[in-house]
């Protein structure tokens, strides 16, 4: 696997690892909403399309 790869992997790691463990954590507490999860990816989501962020699907 190549340098862009390994970075795209490692970038996406650490966003999405964190959400499952809390959105987890929110579920089995039923507090999960919609609301949370769109605060979480807005940032993300906004980052990737001006080009802050690698695409998840440009390996």
């Amino acid at each position: 696997m190549n340098e862009g790869g390994q970075r795209l992997i490692a970038v996406w790691a650490v966003l999405v690892v964190p959400f499952v463990l809390v959105a987890a954590y929110l579920w089995t507490r039923d507090d999960l909403s919609a609301r949370f999860v769109v605060a979480y990816w807005f940032p993300a989501v906004v980052s990737t399309a001006i080009g802050v962020l690698p695409a998840p699907c440009s390996v």
